[in-house]
Protein backbone atom coordinates (compact mmCIF):
# COMPACT_ATOMS: atom_id res chain seq x y z
CA UNK A 1 0.00 0.00 0.00
CA UNK A 2 1.57 3.52 -0.96
CA UNK A 3 0.98 6.20 1.50
CA UNK A 4 -0.96 9.75 0.34
CA UNK A 5 0.87 12.89 0.96
CA UNK A 6 -1.14 14.11 4.25
CA UNK A 7 -0.52 10.38 5.77
CA UNK A 8 3.15 11.37 5.25
CA UNK A 9 2.65 14.59 6.88
CA UNK A 10 0.78 12.89 10.00
CA UNK A 11 3.47 10.54 10.50
CA UNK A 12 6.00 13.85 10.57
CA UNK A 13 3.79 15.65 12.83
CA UNK A 14 4.04 12.66 15.61
CA UNK A 15 7.28 11.89 15.20
CA UNK A 16 8.69 12.57 18.64
CA UNK A 17 5.19 13.06 19.71
CA UNK A 18 3.35 10.76 22.43
CA UNK A 19 -0.18 12.42 21.64
CA UNK A 20 -1.68 14.25 18.66
CA UNK A 21 -5.40 15.04 18.98
CA UNK A 22 -7.83 13.82 15.93
CA UNK A 23 -9.31 17.45 16.27
CA UNK A 24 -5.41 19.43 16.15
CA UNK A 25 -5.10 17.05 13.07
CA UNK A 26 -8.69 17.96 11.26
CA UNK A 27 -7.57 21.50 11.62
CA UNK A 28 -4.05 21.38 10.08
CA UNK A 29 -5.32 19.82 7.26
CA UNK A 30 -8.44 21.25 6.99
CA UNK A 31 -9.92 18.03 6.55
CA UNK A 32 -13.24 16.10 8.13
CA UNK A 33 -12.43 14.25 11.42
CA UNK A 34 -13.96 11.39 9.93
CA UNK A 35 -11.27 11.73 7.09
CA UNK A 36 -8.21 12.08 9.85
CA UNK A 37 -9.49 9.25 11.55
CA UNK A 38 -9.35 6.90 8.39
CA UNK A 39 -5.72 7.82 7.55
CA UNK A 40 -5.11 6.60 11.45
CA UNK A 41 -6.57 4.08 10.77
CA UNK A 42 -4.49 2.79 7.73
CA UNK A 43 -1.15 4.01 9.68
CA UNK A 44 -1.78 2.25 13.10
CA UNK A 45 -2.92 -1.27 10.86
CA UNK A 46 0.32 -0.67 8.81
CA UNK A 47 2.33 -0.61 12.28
CA UNK A 48 3.96 2.72 11.73
CA UNK A 49 1.77 4.75 14.58
CA UNK A 50 -0.23 3.85 17.88
CA UNK A 51 -3.53 4.54 18.41
CA UNK A 52 -4.65 6.42 21.06
CA UNK A 53 -8.44 7.28 22.22
CA UNK A 54 -9.22 10.72 20.25
CA UNK A 55 -5.51 10.88 18.62
CA UNK A 56 -2.46 8.91 17.72
CA UNK A 57 1.24 8.57 18.38
CA UNK A 58 4.73 7.51 17.31
CA UNK A 59 5.44 4.24 18.48
CA UNK A 60 8.03 3.54 21.43
CA UNK A 61 11.21 5.22 20.06
CA UNK A 62 12.89 1.63 20.79
CA UNK A 63 10.43 -0.21 18.90
CA UNK A 64 11.56 -1.21 15.11
CA UNK A 65 9.29 -1.09 12.62
CA UNK A 66 8.25 -4.13 10.60
CA UNK A 67 9.50 -5.17 7.48
CA UNK A 68 6.87 -4.20 5.92
CA UNK A 69 6.07 -0.98 7.18
CA UNK A 70 9.51 0.65 6.72
CA UNK A 71 8.97 -0.26 2.89
CA UNK A 72 6.17 1.91 2.87
CA UNK A 73 7.71 5.19 4.73
CA UNK A 74 9.59 7.50 2.53
CA UNK A 75 9.35 5.59 -0.34
CA UNK A 76 10.17 7.98 -2.69
CA UNK A 77 13.05 9.32 -1.03
CA UNK A 78 14.45 6.23 -0.77
CA UNK A 79 13.82 5.74 -4.47
CA UNK A 80 15.75 8.68 -5.33
CA UNK A 81 19.19 8.21 -2.96
CA UNK A 82 18.68 4.91 -4.85
CA UNK A 83 19.04 6.22 -8.25
CA UNK A 84 21.93 8.52 -7.04
CA UNK A 85 23.96 5.70 -5.23
CA UNK A 86 23.68 3.40 -8.45
CA UNK A 87 25.35 6.53 -10.57
CA UNK A 88 28.11 6.49 -8.21
CA UNK A 89 28.69 2.26 -9.10
CA UNK A 90 30.57 1.73 -12.07
CA UNK A 91 30.31 -1.33 -14.12
CA UNK A 92 32.75 -4.38 -13.02
CA UNK A 93 32.36 -3.38 -9.22
CA UNK A 94 32.76 -5.68 -6.11
CA UNK A 95 29.52 -4.44 -3.74
CA UNK A 96 28.34 -5.47 -0.41
CA UNK A 97 24.85 -4.87 0.28
CA UNK A 98 23.19 -5.13 3.86
CA UNK A 99 19.85 -4.80 5.68
CA UNK A 100 16.92 -2.98 5.18
CA UNK A 101 14.35 -1.70 2.61
CA UNK A 102 16.86 1.49 1.79
CA UNK A 103 19.63 -0.88 0.71
CA UNK A 104 16.66 -2.95 -1.00
CA UNK A 105 15.99 -0.01 -3.40
CA UNK A 106 19.91 0.64 -4.19
CA UNK A 107 19.82 -3.15 -5.59
CA UNK A 108 17.35 -2.23 -7.85
CA UNK A 109 18.71 0.52 -8.93
CA UNK A 110 21.44 -1.48 -9.99
CA UNK A 111 20.05 -3.90 -12.25
CA UNK A 112 21.14 -1.72 -15.28
CA UNK A 113 24.66 -2.47 -14.28
CA UNK A 114 27.34 -4.96 -15.81
CA UNK A 115 29.58 -6.96 -14.49
CA UNK A 116 28.81 -6.57 -10.90
CA UNK A 117 29.79 -9.03 -8.32
CA UNK A 118 26.90 -8.42 -5.30
CA UNK A 119 27.91 -10.02 -2.09
CA UNK A 120 24.59 -10.16 0.55
CA UNK A 121 22.73 -11.62 3.28
CA UNK A 122 19.36 -10.06 1.93
CA UNK A 123 17.27 -12.20 0.38
CA UNK A 124 15.31 -9.63 -0.80
CA UNK A 125 18.20 -8.29 -2.67
CA UNK A 126 19.56 -11.34 -3.73
CA UNK A 127 15.97 -12.33 -5.75
CA UNK A 128 16.39 -8.98 -7.43
CA UNK A 129 18.88 -10.45 -9.63
CA UNK A 130 17.48 -13.58 -10.82
CA UNK A 131 16.22 -11.77 -13.78
CA UNK A 132 19.71 -10.82 -15.45
CA UNK A 133 22.34 -12.90 -15.69
CA UNK A 134 25.12 -9.69 -16.21
CA UNK A 135 25.44 -9.45 -12.37
CA UNK A 136 26.89 -12.33 -10.11
CA UNK A 137 25.09 -12.88 -6.62
CA UNK A 138 26.93 -14.35 -3.68
CA UNK A 139 24.39 -15.29 -0.88
CA UNK A 140 25.43 -15.60 2.30
CA UNK A 141 24.50 -18.29 4.99
CA UNK A 142 23.45 -17.93 8.16
CA UNK A 143 20.28 -17.82 10.67
CA UNK A 144 17.20 -17.16 8.50
CA UNK A 145 15.03 -14.07 10.28
CA UNK A 146 11.81 -14.30 7.93
CA UNK A 147 10.11 -11.43 8.99
CA UNK A 148 13.15 -9.19 7.96
CA UNK A 149 14.16 -12.00 4.61
CA UNK A 150 17.77 -12.12 5.35
CA UNK A 151 20.36 -13.76 7.44
CA UNK A 152 22.36 -12.78 10.41
CA UNK A 153 24.26 -14.83 13.07
CA UNK A 154 28.09 -15.54 13.38
CA UNK A 155 28.06 -17.23 9.92
CA UNK A 156 26.79 -14.67 8.23
CA UNK A 157 28.95 -12.26 9.28
CA UNK A 158 32.29 -14.34 8.54
CA UNK A 159 30.52 -14.55 5.64
CA UNK A 160 31.33 -10.54 4.91
CA UNK A 161 34.81 -11.19 6.76
CA UNK A 162 35.98 -13.10 3.87
CA UNK A 163 35.68 -10.69 1.02
CA UNK A 164 36.69 -7.57 0.23
CA UNK A 165 34.79 -5.02 -1.83
CA UNK A 166 34.98 -1.93 -3.70
CA UNK A 167 31.87 -0.56 -2.32
CA UNK A 168 30.08 -1.35 0.66
CA UNK A 169 26.31 0.10 0.86
CA UNK A 170 24.64 0.29 4.14
CA UNK A 171 21.71 1.45 6.08
CA UNK A 172 21.01 1.68 10.06
CA UNK A 173 17.98 2.09 11.88
CA UNK A 174 18.63 5.40 13.83
CA UNK A 175 21.14 7.82 13.39
CA UNK A 176 23.03 10.19 16.83
CA UNK A 177 24.90 13.34 15.83
CA UNK A 178 27.46 12.48 18.71
CA UNK A 179 27.22 8.70 18.34
CA UNK A 180 26.97 7.99 15.39
CA UNK A 181 25.35 5.38 13.49
CA UNK A 182 22.94 3.28 15.66
CA UNK A 183 20.45 0.05 15.07
CA UNK A 184 17.82 -1.38 17.24
CA UNK A 185 19.15 -5.25 16.75
CA UNK A 186 22.70 -6.62 17.94
CA UNK A 187 22.30 -9.23 14.74
CA UNK A 188 22.07 -6.21 12.43
CA UNK A 189 24.89 -4.29 14.31
CA UNK A 190 27.45 -7.04 13.69
CA UNK A 191 26.66 -7.62 9.98
CA UNK A 192 26.79 -3.93 9.65
CA UNK A 193 29.90 -3.53 10.89
CA UNK A 194 31.29 -6.47 9.15
CA UNK A 195 30.16 -5.23 5.87
CA UNK A 196 31.64 -1.74 6.41
CA UNK A 197 35.17 -3.16 8.03
CA UNK A 198 35.53 -5.11 4.79
CA UNK A 199 35.60 -2.43 1.85
CA UNK A 200 37.25 0.26 -0.08
CA UNK A 201 34.70 2.46 -0.39
CA UNK A 202 31.40 2.78 2.29
CA UNK A 203 28.28 4.21 1.64
CA UNK A 204 25.33 5.00 4.17
CA UNK A 205 21.83 5.28 2.77
CA UNK A 206 19.50 7.07 4.63
CA UNK A 207 16.09 8.85 4.56
CA UNK A 208 15.30 11.73 7.12
CA UNK A 209 13.31 9.72 9.30
CA UNK A 210 16.46 8.04 10.60
CA UNK A 211 17.24 11.06 12.55
CA UNK A 212 14.33 10.85 14.59
CA UNK A 213 14.30 7.70 15.50
CA UNK A 214 16.54 6.30 18.93
CA UNK A 215 17.93 2.80 18.43
CA UNK A 216 20.60 1.76 21.90
CA UNK A 217 23.19 0.01 19.88
CA UNK A 218 26.20 1.33 17.99
CA UNK A 219 27.05 0.51 14.48
CA UNK A 220 30.17 2.95 13.78
CA UNK A 221 30.95 6.50 14.22
CA UNK A 222 30.51 8.85 11.25
CA UNK A 223 33.68 8.91 10.80
CA UNK A 224 33.47 5.11 9.24
CA UNK A 225 31.52 6.53 6.47
CA UNK A 226 32.47 7.71 3.25
CA UNK A 227 29.38 9.24 1.86
CA UNK A 228 25.81 9.96 2.95
CA UNK A 229 23.26 9.44 0.61
CA UNK A 230 20.02 11.11 2.02
CA UNK A 231 16.97 13.20 0.84
CA UNK A 232 17.64 16.26 3.74
CA UNK A 233 19.56 17.17 6.62
CA UNK A 234 17.27 18.31 9.89
CA UNK A 235 19.66 21.30 11.22
CA UNK A 236 23.19 22.72 9.59
CA UNK A 237 24.64 21.60 12.93
CA UNK A 238 24.75 17.74 11.87
CA UNK A 239 26.08 19.03 7.98
CA UNK A 240 28.88 20.94 9.91
CA UNK A 241 29.56 17.73 11.95
CA UNK A 242 30.01 15.63 8.85
CA UNK A 243 31.73 17.94 7.07
CA UNK A 244 34.35 18.27 9.54
CA UNK A 245 34.43 14.03 9.63
CA UNK A 246 35.24 14.30 5.99
CA UNK A 247 31.99 12.81 5.21
CA UNK A 248 30.98 13.69 1.89
CA UNK A 249 27.40 14.41 2.29
CA UNK A 250 24.52 14.08 -1.66
CA UNK A 251 21.46 15.25 -0.56
CA UNK A 252 18.89 13.34 -3.41
CA UNK A 253 16.02 15.69 -4.00
CA UNK A 254 13.55 15.56 -7.24
CA UNK A 255 13.99 17.52 -10.11
CA UNK A 256 12.03 20.56 -10.47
Amino acid sequence: MQLNARQHSILAKISGTEFISVESLSQHFDMASQTIRRDITQLCDLGLARRHHGGVGQLPSAENLSFGSRRIINAQAKALIATEIARQIPDNASVAIGIGTTVEAVAKALLGKKGLKIITNNLNVASLFFQTSEIEVILSGGKLRPLDQDMVGDQAVQFFNNYYVDFAIVGVGSLDIERGLMDFDRDNVAITQSILNNAAHKILAVDESKWNKKAFAKVAPFSTIDKVFTDHLPSSTISHKLNTLQVEIITCTPEI
